[in-house]
């Protein structure tokens, strides 16, 4: 079995990636999502943010303690240290960083650090066990590799986007950034994680490609599946499960909107008996019943209110449910009792807690989101930089504390 370190008391505290060092060169939601994650894990990830505007994430929605509360949410657990990469002495600097790290995450544009002097085979020779992770939208290979783009670019390439929304209806965006997050951010942790236990167990560190638009594309959904296979996905709002089937579907109450989601016979025949029409349990996927049967479950929902379903479906295996927003959601009853939403011991709001637990329990908050360069000197220190080299280097404005 490979392990990351040897465990020492504390530890629990700490997390499962203590020891793990991280410089984490990315700016916005994506990268700060993946390193985030990270971090939430015990890893030690440091922003390497430049002497300019650093990370602007901090500018964006709406302001709390001096900075947007996105940042708050994907950049907490994290140190800051500014140093200037177009500075020769900061250059050297950011050399001998990268000689104690574990890993460098970055979400350039492909070849914005090459030009910088620090190229994959340049990293790996500075540091041969250095897992070095490149976030991009199209990858780093390719005719699109030097593209711009966005999550709405990402997903729309893909088929995502075409296939969101209402039959004959336009595509709809999603509500949050789904290739951000799961392409810029889940998916690239996960090819970390894998390639920091194979440096630690070979000694040798590798170049990770996370192509975001690579990551939504290959999410293995019900309709590209059909299309791989060569069969007729159906178009928008035509597929099983996006919208004809009415047993899975969304219907308006009088109040708001309820979910059904009753794929399976044993469900389905539940939904039906709550709504006194057993008839159609026989006739769930009969393509020429399906306007019928939607027809009828939305005249019936249309009469109940959200409580009403609550109610009447709460204690049915039916896989019904009213559709709560997110301001009903962060005070919901699940939120409360997973632990999913707290108080956060820093700026005035609440914090989403890490997505999973650890032997019952979230991990704990361990520091506020940094201003930029709060932490330069700590780092540097703990680098190895002896303090009148970390005060030249302030002086010559390679580097900077705040």
């Amino acid at each position: 079995m490979i392990t990351v370190m040897a465990a020492t008391a504390g530890d629990g505290e700490r997390g499962p990636l203590a020891g793990v060092r991280i410089l984490d060169l990315t700016r916005l939601l994506p990268g700060n999502y993946c390193a985030w994650l990270l971090a939430s894990l015990g890893a030690d990830v440091v922003k390497v943010e430049d002497a300019g505007a650093g990370d602007y994430m901090r500018s964006f929605g709406t302001q709390v303690a001096g900075m947007g509360a996105a940042n708050h949410l994907v950049n907490r657990d994290k140190r800051s240290l500014v140093v200037d990469l177009k500075h020769e002495s900061g250059r050297r600097a950011f050399a001998r960083l990268v000689a104690g790290a574990d890993v460098l995450v970055e979400s350039f544009r492909p070849g914005v650090l090459a030009r910088l002097g620090f190229a994959a085979d340049t990293l790996h020779s500075l540091n041969p066990r250095l897992v070095y992770a490149a976030i991009t939208g199209y990858g780093l290979t390719g005719s699109w590799r030097d593209r711009a783009g966005h999550d709405i670019n990402y997903i729309g390439a893909t088929g995502l986007l075409d296939r969101n929304g209402s039959a004959g209806g336009d595509p709809v965006l999603p509500p949050i950034p789904l290739a951000d997050l799961i392409g810029g951010g889940l998916v690239p942790a996960l090819g970390i994680l894998a390639l920091v236990l194979e440096a630690r167990a070979t000694g040798r560190g590798r170049t990770l490609d996370a192509s975001i638009t690579d990551a939504v594309a290959l999410l293995p959904g019900m309709a590209l599946a059909e299309v791989l296979a060569g069969a007729d996905a159906g178009r928008r709002g035509e597929a099983p499960y996006a919208g004809s089937l009415a047993c899975y579907r969304v219907y308006r109450l009088a109040d708001g909107f309820v979910s059904v989601g009753a794929i399976e016979e044993k469900f389905w025949a539940e939904v039906c008996a709550e709504l006194g029409m057993p008839e159609l349990v026989e006739v769930q996927n009969a393509p020429d019943r399906q306007a019928d049967i939607a027809g009828r479950l939305a005249a019936a929902f249309a009469g109940m209110t959200r409580a009403d379903v609550d109610r009447r479906f709460g204690g049915r295996d039916a896989c019904v449910f009213a559709i709560d927003d997110y301001e009903r959601f962060v005070d919901s009853e699940l939120a409360r009792e997973r632990d999913l939403v707290r108080p956060s011991p820093w700026p005035q709001m609440r914090m989403l807690a890490a997505p999973f637990m650890i032997d019952g329990a979230r991990p704990p908050e361990r520091r506020p989101a940094p201003r930029q360069g709060e932490h330069t000197r700590e780092v540097l220190t703990e680098f190895g930089f002896a303090p009148d080299e970390v005060e030249e280097l302030i002086a010559a404005a390679a580097v900077r504390q705040l």
